[in-house]
């Protein structure tokens, strides 16, 4: 449609243009101009289309108001209609050709979103729930912030809200995300009402977030030659120091198998809730010494906070990449140092839908260890550490 294009692309301009306007301040809070700036020009989209639903059916009914639908994604509204006078609540954009505040939009990364606010935590220290990017203002004059909202490595939101208590409201802009990439865009609270005590109590809350650094955001990047490579330190992770581990370190509630190799040597199995360890033992289970962890839950993480389940792209980006080469079959990408000569990390892409990523570390003690993950359909479906 012509007249949505053209609508794009004033709405383009229109944010870069507010973008250029504060190039010397892009670091500043998210404001309630941009907020505004942003609900208007959307408003103006919707007012060159049609809504896809029928606003006065039940299904349009929702909690934050009407939800009208558009091509670029839904407004809800106080009414049934959207006119140039319709209170707009909230609204929800997923078409990435439509940009937000500073630019941003849908497909951006998460790196990216964090160069265009502040940020005084880019480690993101916190909770393995939340963490604190910015706090500004006071509870009494207002404030602005930015929140992390995560399962672990896994961000699930990135929250940028504008409180004023004198008038008694609180703006948000979030961005959900997944994958590590911006999926949406919502806007929040343009029509409601906030208590100074309701304020003054989430001001308190984000204070005392900021103060947690329980859990921390792995390092990531598309440069992989500017992350380091897998080594000795990351074999002390959440819920294992490798090379210290006993079977005892893991409690009373598991199963210990004592096993006989028939050539002398013996093994000690040690399984509990989401993991699975080898020792090599004495024939009395004594001088154990763990050889392989196999995590079996996707509720544990592992080196740099890897899961069962994540996605092939989000782990090669946390670890060195970039220095060696692709094999002429495509099928092996050397990614650091040599094959067979530790440390060095090397990807396998085999036939289907399979990937692996392999990253071994010398240890002082003279040992060699493998880090292997294992990918199906782009999904990680193995986490194993063994020792070479």
């Amino acid at each position: 449609m012509m007249i949505r294009k053209g609508i794009c692309v004033l709405l383009a301009l229109m944010m870069s243009g507010l973008l250029a306007a504060g190039a010397a301040a892009e670091t500043n809070p998210l404001s309630l101009e941009e907020l505004l700036s942003f609900a208007d020009a959307v408003r103006a989209l919707a007012l060159a289309e049609k809504p896809q639903n029928d606003p006065a059916g039940e299904d349009a009914l929702s909690e934050d108001g009407t939800a009208l639908m558009y091509d670029f994604g839904v407004i809800y509204a106080a009414g049934t209609e959207m006119n140039a006078d319709a209170e707009v609540n909230a609204f929800l954009v997923m078409d990435p050709e439509v940009p937000g505040p500073r630019g941003v939009s849908v497909d951006w990364t998460v790196n990216q979103v964090m160069t265009a606010f502040p940020c005084g935590n880019p480690d993101m220290n916190g909770t393995y729930e939340q963490a604190l990017l910015y706090l500004e203002g006071t509870p009494a004059e207002g404030y602005s912030y930015g929140l992390v909202e995560r399962d672990g490595q896994r961000i699930s939101a990135m929250e940028y809200g504008v409180a004023d208590p004198v008038k008694g409201c609180r703006q948000t802009l979030t961005l959900h995300i997944s994958g590590d990439g911006v999926t949406s865009m919502r806007v929040a609270g343009l029509n409601e009402r906030d208590s100074a005590e309701d304020l003054a109590g989430l001001y308190g809350d984000l204070e005392a977030l900021g103060q947690r650094a329980a859990y921390a955001r792995v390092p990531r990047s598309l440069d992989g030659a500017g992350l380091e490579m897998f080594q000795e330190s990351d074999l002390d992770f959440s819920c294992l120091s490798y090379q210290t581990a006993q079977p005892e370190s893991f409690g009373e509630n598991v199963e210990d198998m004592l096993m006989d190799n028939e050539d002398g040597t013996w093994l000690r199995r040690v399984d509990g809730e989401g993991f699975s360890a080898v020792f090599t033992c004495d024939a009395d289970g004594r001088n154990a010494e763990l050889i392989s962890f196999t995590i079996l839950s996707p509720e544990l993480e592992g080196p740099r906070g890897v899961r069962l389940g994540d996605l092939f792209h989000e782990d090669y980006q946390r670890f060195r990449s970039g220095e060696g080469t692709l094999d002429a079959a495509g099928r092996t990408e050397t990614l650091y140092g040599t094959v067979g000569q530790a440390p060095y990390g090397l990807a396998e892409y085999g036939d289907g839908d399979e990937m692996i990523l392999r990253y071994v570390t010398d240890t002082l003690s003279g040992a060699c260890v493998e880090l292997l993950l294992r990918y199906e359909n782009t999904a990680l479906t193995e986490i194993t550490l063994h020792t070479l």
